[in-house]
């Protein structure tokens, strides 16, 4: 019986390596601060992403990023984040 667990979780693992590596990627781009110009505010902010949305956005086919952080935020409270075309779809 253990030979039968053996293969299973075999066959977890070679599922789950992948699917790791890919969703690791994208949380490492993620994480990453971006200097982007705000259409806001009309100059450069400093934009942080939200790591996690972006991994479980991944995991659904999307790659829509959502910002976490920005510079410009406490002058700006209700941005729309147009600045995340800038970014594309390369997080």
């Amino acid at each position: 019986m253990w030979s039968v667990y053996t293969v299973i979780g075999y066959f977890l693992l070679a599922l789950l390596i992948p699917l790791g590596w890919a969703l690791g990627r994208t949380w490492r781009r993620a994480r990453t601060s971006r200097h982007l110009d705000c259409p806001a505010a009309g100059f450069p902010a400093l934009v942080r992403l939200d790591p996690w949305y972006a991994v479980r956005m991944h995991a659904r086919g999307d790659s829509e990023p959502r910002v976490r952080d920005c510079t410009c935020w406490p002058a700006h409270g209700e941005c729309r984040q147009e600045c995340l075309e800038q970014i594309g779809t390369t997080v």
